[in-house]
C-alpha cells in the first residue's frame, strides 16, 4: 500500500479562505440588502462610494480580502464597543430604507462593495 503524505495547507492558504467566508457571510447579511438599495437610492449610493474610497485609502490601496475582512471586523468591533450592533442597525436600516443607516452600516456595506469587486477582478 502506498501512502501519501498529507499535504498541510499554508498559513496564507487559511487566512484567504478565513478572509473569504467572512466577507461572504458580510455580503449575505449587509451586501445583498444594502445593494439592492444603492439600485433604489442614488444618494446611498454616493454614500458607499465614499466610504469605499476611505477604506481604500485606509489600506494602502491594497483590497485583497484578508485586508477588507480585517478592516470590517475591526469596524464591527469598534462600533459594538460603543453600543452599535448589526442587527439593529439592519433592521434600522430596512425599516427607514437606508435612508439613515449608520455610519459603521455604510462602512461594512462599502466594504462589501469593495470586495465585490475584488472578487470580479
Amino acid at each position: 500500500m502506498d501512502a501519501t503524505p498529507h499535504q498541510q495547507p499554508s498559513a496564507g492558504s487559511l487566512v484567504e479562505s478565513a478572509a473569504q467566508l467572512a466577507l461572504g457571510q458580510l455580503r449575505a447579511r449587509v451586501g445583498q440588502p444594502g445593494s439592492a438599495a444603492m439600485r433604489e437610492f442614488p444618494g446611498l449610493l454616493a454614500m458607499v462610494d465614499q466610504h469605499a474610497a476611505s477604506v481604500r485609502d485606509a489600506l494602502g490601496g491594497r483590497i485583497r480580502p484578508e485586508d477588507l475582512a480585517a478592516y470590517a471586523d475591526g469596524v464591527s468591533d469598534i462600533a459594538a464597543s460603543h453600543g452599535w450592533t448589526l442587527d439593529t442597525a439592519l433592521g434600522n436600516a430596512l425599516a427607514n430604507g437606508w435612508t439613515s443607516a449608520s455610519w459603521p452600516l455604510l462602512r461594512l456595506l462599502a466594504v462589501c462593495a469593495l470586495a465585490e469587486s475584488c472578487a470580479n477582478g
